[in-house]
């Protein structure tokens, strides 16, 4: 607060401070600017470009970046960039000077005791000898075997990380290993900057933190830092000995799925890169989400579902048996959807509106399609009037659509992104030739009664006298996904319910 109060914006609560660091052409140039050396940068506190931030603010702080392409084994061996070192030379301060000789006299004796070897003292000499017949006694060099370096802080500076209980080095771990290792190493570092107040606060940026680790770990990573980041006081006017981890923050950049599916759904920024070159960024904390609304995203975000942030169109369905289908009907269009960086996305039964405002124009403005069915009741009520209401209220609010009827009102539905089929997904497939593979797939995988078979029968023959609710029911005894899984062999582009093509064929022009 004290080095920030010349740069506030918002005198709050909460109080707002601002940083803005400037790339702009010099302003004596009288072209138009040909290269990097015709800019310059400027940083600045508040909102007028005068108030230059000096260095003794940005010593206080600063941004530790750790590159995506690190090096980790060559900065642990590099006694200059280590991050071990700071701990080495805490190590060397705290030995007192009767521990420092103790230890010295150790080393002198095993050096005797190793040098005194006659063993070892025959092969310096045959060292010797050779040396002496190649260039003579005159040129020759007299050498001997023993430890080096013998003095305690050449001694201290030569300690290396071991792994697997001392028996290998860090040049023998994995890339995943050393570079856990060395973060680890990153971490303990920047708390003791800050314990010994050598920073009011620091930055720290890593990126592609997932390089090398297994999927687990990504996430356990991911999560060290954000709890060190909220550890202490949240509120920086508290007491100086709050915790370290409440004096810095962690910004990660990413193209992890498991990190995505786990971080505060309000701490994500999406950066994209637009047709012309540039680049958009969009962030979610203002995004209009209610509490219950962010917490239902966070819960079911996961890996799966991380994808979307990374996705240019999203496609977003009801449950598995459409997670399923979708690609294969999409591949049946000649629609590749990995290609065009479309992903497929269950939100687990009819609650898009959060989804919707996630991935809308007030949110992370990715282009993205709903498919849902119209959910007919047996006295008539279609449920899936109310739900495309809702959306559109959210997508394009000001029109009475619950008034409207119902062709109009799917009308704008689509014209929306929203897709309906005639009642459900099954019920419509079974009216195609897929009927075949379904019948096939319930009959082999259901111990069925004999009237329940010449069910299947009939209706396999006559598809107009299915009965819808007896159709589910069968399906979720073999488990809608799998049995999607079990049908998508017999999917054709002729097969395709026309719902489902309209919408693969908007998401497809809405990236393309």
């Amino acid at each position: 607060m004290a080095h920030l109060g010349d740069c506030l914006i918002d005198p709050g609560p909460p109080m707002v401070a601002r940083l803005t660091y400037r790339f702009q052409p010099k302003p004596t140039l009288a072209e138009p600017p040909a290269s990097l050396a015709d800019y310059e940068y400027i940083l600045f506190g508040g909102e007028d470009p005068g108030n230059a931030v000096g260095s003794g603010s940005r010593r206080m702080l600063p941004l530790d970046l750790l590159p995506a392409l690190r090096d980790a084994e060559k900065d642990l061996a590099n006694w200059r960039r280590s991050p071990l070192r700071p701990l080495i030379e805490n190590l060397a301060s705290a030995l007192d000077k009767a521990d420092r000789e103790a230890i010295q006299t150790a080393v002198d004796d095993a050096q005797a005791a190793l040098s005194g070897r006659p063993e070892v003292d025959d092969v310096a000499k045959t060292i010797s000898g050779r040396l002496a017949g190649m260039v003579g006694p005159a040129h020759a060099t007299s050498v001997a075997l023993g430890l080096a370096p013998t003095r305690i802080d050449a001694l201290l500076r030569a300690l290396r990380l071991l792994i697997d209980e001392g028996a290998r080095g860090i040049a023998d771990a994995s890339l995943g290993t050393a570079n856990l290792i060395f973060l680890a190493l990153k971490s303990l570092e920047l708390d003791r900057l800050i314990e010994e107040e050598e920073r009011d606060y620091t930055f720290l940026a890593v990126e592609e933190p997932e390089a090398h680790l297994h999927p687990h770990v990504q996430r356990l990573v991911y999560r060290h830092f954000l709890e060190a980041a909220e550890a202490g006081d949240d509120d920086l006017s508290g007491p100086a000995d709050a915790q370290p981890g409440g004096r810095h923050i962690t910004i990660l950049t990413t193209h992890s799925p498991h990190i995505a599916s786990i971080a505060p759904l309000r701490s994500i920024v999406l950066l994209r890169r637009l047709a012309d070159g540039s680049t958009d960024g969009v962030s979610t904390a203002t995004i209009a989400l209610s509490a219950a609304e962010v917490d239902d995203l966070q819960r079911y975000i996961d890996v799966t579902r991380g994808e979307m942030f990374f996705a240019r169109g999203v496609i977003l369905v009801e449950g598995d048996a459409e997670r399923f289908l979708i690609p294969a009907f999409a591949a049946a269009l000649g629609i590749h959807l990995d290609e065009l960086g479309i992903s497929v996305c269950s939100v687990s039964g009819t609650n898009f509106t959060p989804y919707v405002k996630l991935l809308g124009q007030d949110g992370l403005r990715i282009s993205f399609v709903v498919l849902t069915d119209r959910d007919v009741l047996a006295t008539g009520t279609v449920l899936g009037r109310g739900r495309v209401a809702k959306l559109l209220q959210v997508m394009r609010p000001g029109p009475d659509y619950p008034s409207m009827k119902d062709a109009e009102l799917f009308g704008h539905g689509e014209d929306a992104g929203i897709f309906l089929n005639t009642n459900t997904l099954e019920p419509e497939l079974f009216g195609t030739p897929m009927r075949q593979t379904m019948v096939s797939v319930i009959k082999a995988d259901l111990p069925l009664r004999p009237e329940t078979q010449g069910k299947l029968d009939r209706w396999e023959a006559d598809p107009a006298t299915l009965e819808n609710d007896k159709l589910i029911s069968l399906i979720e005894r073999v488990g809608k996904g799998r049995f999607a899984q079990r049908i998508a062999s017999a999917v054709r582009a002729d097969r395709c319910p026309e719902y489902i093509r309209k919408a693969l064929e908007r998401i497809r022009d809405a990236v393309a």
